[in-house]
């Protein structure tokens, strides 16, 4: 069988050799843009079947690459068939499912405290309840604060700090965490078969899954066999902004809770429930991550701090967050949907594709011309440092191939574009590439049979990396509770018998009753000492009397 297989496929060459000149002839023409041929014709298969039946076959072997398009002409040695055949590479996608979904806000923290000076009437102590029936609320004690203000803060005695910490949401704005899974890699083709006379006969899209492999049953049989691309963005955890003008902003780099996850160190511990309303769980995480501040206990004047871990009252941009296609360059477009995750891909290895006639034909390849007048651009590495190569293409159509040399090593390009010659704009991604003085060597070169060379030295502009910040405590300052309004609390009257506060235009209750009861007690105390006084002096006159 390996003996007749041999034999017919010197036949089918030779056939091949007589009427097109060679095994194959690469032809010209002006009415599509067919990239440049990169495989060769098999020949042909005799296949024998069950029943003892022949019949030929022809296969050929092509590397396609993202983009392109692989035009020839066949004719049947056996009949009168004869067409053109186009196949497309158009894209190249990820699939990922969604394994885990939910919706959260950034979290706004409501705190109101209590401070008790020593020594006064106590109203904070372990058992006091802030929160009372507040939702999403901690109650916070802390007996060992500073007693700045405090009448016996010479004796450096500890003031004693109740607070009720309640989370909201900051805004209505809501965002989506969304748990990735392993990807299905997509490649989508497209198909148009031709008559004799360039009318379409038939045009189809295929989308072939790369990890499993696939055969297209068409006019002419179609198998794609390569693995697919060895970049991908990795399974995990991912934000997208619940915001019609972001809904497909994918967004990188964040730390995010899991479905389950309830840390305040993380973002999603606030969770979005059913109704408009937030859940959460571990409030004691609020109790741990809060550290109070003190500037005048018996003035109201204290606040506090959440611990720069905490997302708390923090907006999303103070984080690490970046756009997906930023991090993995490699992806052009992300599309979000309920259940799935779309990512088109702007790069692709070359795949293998076998296509293959039911009888012997004769197989005449065609491409498209290409030409270029002049470029310029620049190499520019971001603060991500990814290189990429911008060009300025001028008259420029078809196939372009070309080399950039730095100091140390070299890369290869290939740019397709349009058929018809037009000015455009490229940008193209590159690998460690050094510049030299500040220069890199590009040349380009376009597929024709003229051997044009255009050869450049391109500017390099370099972004800084990004450096660390240091992010300041965000102080939240507290609400006094009233306190200088409160008859029953030792630091109201001790605010309002302060010399420093009896200016002050405010008369709330507290300050009135505070004052009538002072004025009272002050003219009791003068009746008392002139009833004294004027004993006294009937005393000293009756002994001045006697004698």
């Amino acid at each position: 069988m390996v003996s007749k297989t041999w034999f017919v496929f010197l036949v089918f060459c030779e056939q091949m050799e007589s009427k097109f000149g060679s095994n194959m002839r690469f032809r010209q023409t002006p009415t599509r843009h067919c990239s440049p041929p990169t495989g060769s014709v098999d020949g042909g298969i005799v296949v024998e079947d069950g029943g003892g039946g022949i019949s030929d076959l022809t296969t050929l072997t092509w590397q396609v690459a993202l983009g392109s398009t692989l035009c020839y002409r066949f004719k049947s040695e056996t009949s009168s068939l004869v067409g053109t055949v186009e196949v497309t590479y158009v894209s190249l996608k990820s699939i990922y499912s969604m394994l885990d979904s939910y919706q959260f806000p950034l979290v706004h923290s409501s705190v109101q405290c209590l401070c008790d000076c020593p020594g006064g009437h106590s109203q904070c102590d372990s058992q006091t309840n802030m929160c009372a029936n507040i939702s999403n609320c901690a109650s916070y004690y802390n007996p060992s604060v500073r007693s700045s203000g405090c009448f016996f803060n010479f004796l450096q005695l500890s003031a004693a700090m109740c607070c009720s910490i309640q989370v909201l949401p900051a805004s209505r704005e809501r965002y989506r965490a969304v748990h990735l899974a392993v990807p299905s890699i997509m490649a989508q083709f497209k198909t148009v078969y031709k008559n004799e006379e360039g009318e379409v006969v038939d045009t189809r899209s295929y989308s072939v899954d790369l990890n499993s492999g696939s055969t297209i049953d068409w006019d002419v049989t179609l198998q794609v066999s390569s693995p697919g691309p060895t970049t991908l963005v990795p399974p995990g955890w991912y934000v997208v902004p619940d915001h019609p003008s972001h809904r497909h902003t994918l967004l990188a780099g964040l730390n995010v809770n899991g479905l389950d996850g309830w840390d305040i160190n993380k973002l999603g511990w606030l969770k979005a429930g059913k109704k408009g309303g937030v859940v959460t769980s571990s409030l004691e995480q609020l109790v741990q991550a809060f550290v109070p501040t003190v500037e005048n206990c018996a003035d109201g004047r204290y606040g506090g701090t959440f611990t720069k871990g905490a997302k708390i009252d923090r907006l999303l941009v103070e984080g690490q967050k970046r756009r997906l296609t930023d991090v993995y360059p490699f992806i052009g477009d992300v599309r979000v949907w309920r259940r799935h995750v779309e990512m088109e891909h702007k790069e692709s290895p070359l795949l293998a594709l076998t296509l293959q006639h039911r009888s012997k034909v004769g197989v005449v390849v065609q491409y498209s011309s290409s030409h270029l007048s002049d470029f310029t651009g620049l190499l520019y590495q971001d603060s991500f440092s990814h290189l990429h190569l911008n060009l300025s293409l001028f008259q420029a159509s078809g196939t372009i191939t070309g080399v950039i040399s730095g100091s140390r090593s070299s890369q290869s390009i290939l740019l397709r574009l349009p058929l018809h010659p037009s000015n455009a704009t490229r940008q193209v991604k590159l690998s460690a590439i050094q510049c030299r003085a500040g220069q890199v060597r590009v040349s380009l070169r376009p597929l024709s049979l003229q051997n044009v060379t255009i050869t450049k030295h391109l500017p390099c502009v370099t972004e800084n990396m990004r450096t660390f910040r240091s992010t300041p405590d965000i102080r939240r300052q507290v609400e006094a509770s009233a306190v200088t309004d409160c008859l029953s609390c030792g630091s109201a009257w001790l605010h309002w018998l302060d010399p420093g506060h009896w200016l002050e235009t405010a008369w709330p209750q507290a300050r009135v009753v505070i004052m009538v009861t002072m004025a009272v007690m002050g003219m009791l105390v003068i009746l008392m000492v002139c009833k004294m006084v004027r004993g006294v002096c009937e005393c000293c006159g009756c002994a001045s009397r006697k004698k």
